[in-house]
């Protein structure tokens, strides 16, 4: 890698689909075995850190990559070729499907498509359950967070909580505890001074524009979402799913609709929320009334800026410890409480997409179908997502 790359990640932005399984997947065989930038267990090192921190994996492993050879810069710029080519079709469909709004198959489709997506979604959320939830503690982490969210509770309080009982409550046979290890204190160092840049641009937008501005709830739930996003796109997508419903945005009905897109391009699914951040600009909800094109692309670029940018940004923080290890048994611990909290959320999501469907029972059928197939691996997300569409669109004829 004597020169930069550009082209190289803006191919593989290109060819990203299937989501982040799939694009790791494509990382490995490009980086390692094909071009051998890094070794296999350089590869698998840097994937265990990408899991264990807040936002898109497959996109931090990207930055990650190129970081190593590159420095910040490398980072920023393999960053933007992995997602432009998924946010430039984001704002296709978006635009396509804010003007097509009465088009009399176009719901039909997209009800069909939501249904293959929460067939998914249930299928990742169990299988995150059973990976993370081996403890009866974080068990029960999970089930409250599920049942928090079905009754309304805000996510970031239950996080919060289970976070703190993973540092702080520990068990009775523990021996003593090593101090806080110097690697974690670095990164953590390094996380607030990286992320302070970006914080500062929400808080001056707060004073400016004030917080109920259309404009400051895009930004705050684009930064919000991401850096919760312990458990992946899903769990942030969770987030989305409750803002822009109470925002006015797209509607519970609806929000399946934002997944799909998600799914049907290349890049991170958290390009859904670019979906919904161009859905809110061009229908004139965060410039009092002020709506089209210009604004849906003012809400498109947002979203994405403010998601991508403090996923980076947390992942140049603690980038070393790929190479070093974080070495704190608390900080594990308190993640883990966080992940079986995210897994709640996950499946709460999942299930609150099926449930939707209680009066189309074709749907419902599509939705347990798509889990049994994603989860036997016959199909990809994409497929499933298409064959969903055209089940869709012959109901609506």
């Amino acid at each position: 890698m004597a020169s930069f790359p550009y082209l190289f990640w803006l191919r593989m932005g290109l060819l990203s689909w299937g989501g982040p399984a799939a694009q790791i997947a494509l990382l490995e065989q490009e980086c390692v075995v094909k071009r051998g930038w890094l070794t296999s267990a350089a590869f698998t090192r840097a994937l265990g850190l990408c899991m264990f921190l807040p936002g898109p994996e497959a996109q931090q492993l990207v930055a990650w990559i190129a970081w190593r050879s590159h420095g910040w810069r490398g980072a920023a710029v393999a960053t933007l070729g992995f997602v432009l080519p998924g946010l430039i079709a984001c704002g296709v469909l978006a635009w396509l499907y804010a003007v097509g709004s009465g088009w009399e198959l176009l719901p039909g489709v997209f009800a069909g498509a939501r249904a293959a997506v929460a067939g998914v979604i249930l299928v990742v959320g169990g299988k995150m359950l059973f990976r993370t939830c081996e403890a009866l503690p974080r068990r029960w982490a999970a089930g409250l967070s599920f049942a928090g969210l079905f009754f309304g509770a805000p996510f970031v309080f239950i996080a919060l909580a289970a976070g703190l009982h993973g540092w702080y409550v520990r068990p009775d046979d523990e021996e003593a505890l090593p101090p806080v290890s110097d690697q974690l204190r670095s990164a953590v160092k390094c996380l607030g001074r990286y992320l302070l840049p970006v914080l500062l641009v929400y808080l001056a937008l707060w004073l400016w524009l004030k917080h109920s501005h259309g404009y400051v709830q895009l930004v705050e739930v684009s930064l919000f979402a991401v850096l919760t996003s312990f458990g992946g796109a899903y769990a942030a997508l969770g987030i989305w799913r409750v803002r822009a419903n109470a925002l006015g945005w797209l509607g519970e009905s609806r929000f399946g609709d934002a997944l799909v897109v998600g799914e049907a391009t290349p890049g991170p699914l958290l390009l859904a929320g670019s979906f919904i951040g161009f859905l809110a600009g061009f229908n004139g909800l965060l410039f009092a009334d002020h709506g089209g094109i210009g604004f849906g692309l003012l809400g498109l670029v947002t979203a994405a800026v403010f998601t991508f940018v403090p996923s980076t940004v947390v992942l140049l923080a603690c980038a070393p410890l790929a190479e070093e290890g974080v070495g704190d048994r608390r900080f594990h611990d308190a993640l883990g409480m966080v992940s079986a909290v995210a897994a709640g959320a996950i499946v709460y999501l999942g299930s609150a997409l099926y449930w939707s469907q209680f009066s189309t029972p074709l749907f419902m059928f599509v939705s347990a179908v798509a889990a049994w197939i994603f989860y036997r691996q016959k199909l990809s997300v994409p497929a499933l997502v298409g064959v969903g569409a055209v089940i869709g669109l012959f109901s609506a004829r």
